[in-house]
């Protein structure tokens, strides 16, 4: 069970929502969003341009304390008839990546779900293939190529899955396409002692119940690079307290 010891009721505030009749989607695109007003916009515009024409989307602000959430609010009034339903939902103090993955989890309907955080965009056929993927094997995720831009460039995810490799380093991000049922099997996102390294540490969580990952070998969304990430921030500082909890947390992949 996702965050059963996070109150959504008394931690959160639905600000925006919007549901047509009878509509189902297969697919939600869950974005995680903490003061980027200035990314936001763009990183709707490419789930709206997704090909795949049944969507849900859910937007979960972490008490961004810059615009964020009237640009958000704006453009999903604008844009609602894109999607099946659509969720606006804030926590009401910040709390962390985490617990924002995880809130988004909760409110998850659909089979699949697409982890977005604000900064990234997606190119118009990746959720299309990324389910079609899915629907042809038992992975538990499948993800694609990301193309790295902004203070740098380059290509993410070029490693196919393995998990004998994980002790490594982390060969994959946070932005690919779930299965919603394995991630309530393993708990969803951790709550670990730095932020940053919640998809990292989800690889482990899958690979221990014996889940796996599939590679879509095509360039399908964009990941953006800048000072102002939580990586550059708060995750790099604190590195070996990452591989710590990481090596005390799953000592079987460190042997």
């Amino acid at each position: 069970m996702i965050m059963e010891k996070f109150d959504l009721d008394r931690n959160t505030e639905l600000l925006f929502e919007f549901k047509k009749a009878n509509a189902k989607s297969d697919i939600t695109v869950n974005i995680s969003l903490f003061n980027y007003e200035e990314y936001i916009e763009e990183c709707l515009e490419s789930v709206k341009s997704q090909i795949l024409n049944d969507i849900n989307l859910i937007v979960v602000d972490d008490y961004s304390i810059d615009n964020s959430v009237s640009v958000t609010r704006k453009w999903l009034e604008k844009n609602k008839e894109r999607f099946n339903e659509c969720l606006f939902i804030q926590h009401k103090q910040n709390f962390g990546l985490p617990y924002t993955r995880n809130t988004a989890l909760s409110y998850t309907k659909s089979d699949y779900v697409f982890i977005l955080d604000a900064d990234n965009l997606l190119y118009p056929r990746c959720l299309s293939r990324l389910l079609s993927a899915l629907r042809n094997c038992d992975a538990s995720f499948s993800y694609c190529l990301l193309e790295e831009f902004g203070s740098e460039n380059g290509i993410r995810n070029k490693k196919p899955w393995n998990p004998d490799k994980l002790a490594t380093g982390n060969p994959i991000d946070a932005m690919v396409l779930h299965r919603k049922d394995i991630l309530n099997k393993v708990g969803g996102y951790s709550i670990m002692p730095v932020m940053g390294w919640e998809d990292y540490d989800l690889w482990f969580k899958i690979a221990r119940i014996k889940g796996w990952g599939i590679q879509v070998p095509e360039i399908l969304a964009r990941y953006r690079i800048h000072k102002k990430s939580m990586l550059n921030k708060i995750t790099n500082p604190n590195v070996e307290k990452l591989w710590d909890y990481l090596k005390s947390t799953y000592p079987e992949f460190f042997r």
